[in-house]
């Protein structure tokens, strides 16, 4: 659909002898995510992503790279099928997984930029991001965390308390949580594709989110916007906390996707 033949992603192909020569696949998970990316490309053309649910596909240059970027749609199950449809049908050479993700340790703060050392869910340890991706985006200030992939909101500091002393998590050996890391690195790693994983803080440690949230997943593990949008009627007062949460992704994104230029900036 978009190449005829991918560079990477096969038995045979050798990632980084066609880097060089190939595109920058980069995933988000929310449309605040995406927006955010897409008005830094230039040339940016969206293309049809198939039929069903797909997510959105756009292809354009960022920093002198060549990019395609998805927005697979949030939890597991979207994240991975997103990542497979876009690496069965582009010639793409490193996959960037982008996005924001909730602090595991009192010493990350809002719009803290962390690269994925470690990526874990409930399976265990997904494979390895590529190493090199990695020391580069330390090299330019991210710092190296573990990302731990959850099945559903956490919205106590409780939660996040439990998750951190579940995966030794402190202020030396930082942590944080999300949604769609580990399904996306195994869909890469699946391929044979190299991946990094960038995210930005855009809740800390001890915040607390409404407790509804949790409940208002789909059939898939995503978040039900509409469902929230419901529960909204019968708990009124959660309205500003949300709203302030979703400004706080969007300010996180922003700063996320300026780190993510500096990357492609460097890496080309």
């Amino acid at each position: 659909m978009f190449a005829p033949e991918p560079c990477c992603g096969t038995k045979d192909a050798r990632p980084r002898d066609c880097r060089k020569d190939g595109v920058v696949g980069i995933v988000t998970a929310m449309s605040e995510e995406f927006e955010a990316i897409e008005g830094r490309i230039s040339g940016g053309q969206r293309l049809r992503a198939g039929k069903g649910d797909r997510g959105i596909l756009l292809s354009g240059r960022m920093s002198g790279a060549s990019v395609l970027v998805a927005m697979t749609g949030d939890g597991e199950v979207r994240a991975e099928r997103g990542v497979s449809f876009l690496l069965r049908g582009s010639p793409i050479s490193l996959l960037v997984g982008a996005g924001v993700a909730g602090a595991l340790v009192p010493s990350l703060h809002a719009g803290d930029l962390v690269v994925a050392r470690r990526v874990i869910d409930d399976a265990g340890e997904a494979p390895s991001p590529d190493e090199a991706s990695v020391d580069g985006t330390v090299a330019l200030g991210a710092k190296p965390a573990t990302v731990v992939t959850v099945a559903r909101p956490l919205t106590s500091s409780k939660e996040k308390k439990d998750l951190a002393a579940r995966v030794g998590a402190s202020d030396s050996a930082p942590a944080v949580v999300d949604m769609e890391s580990a399904a996306w690195a195994r869909a890469a790693a699946s391929r044979g594709v190299p991946y990094v994983i960038l995210r930005a803080i855009s809740d800390t440690f001890d915040e607390e989110f409404p407790p509804f949230l949790a409940s208002c997943l789909g059939a898939d593990g995503s978040l039900d916007r509409a469902a929230v949008a419901r529960k909204l009627l019968f708990h009124p007062r959660a309205l500003p906390e949300l709203l302030a949460m979703r400004r706080r992704v969007r300010q996180a994104s922003e700063g996320l996707v300026l780190f993510l230029a500096r990357f492609l900036s460097a890496s080309s």
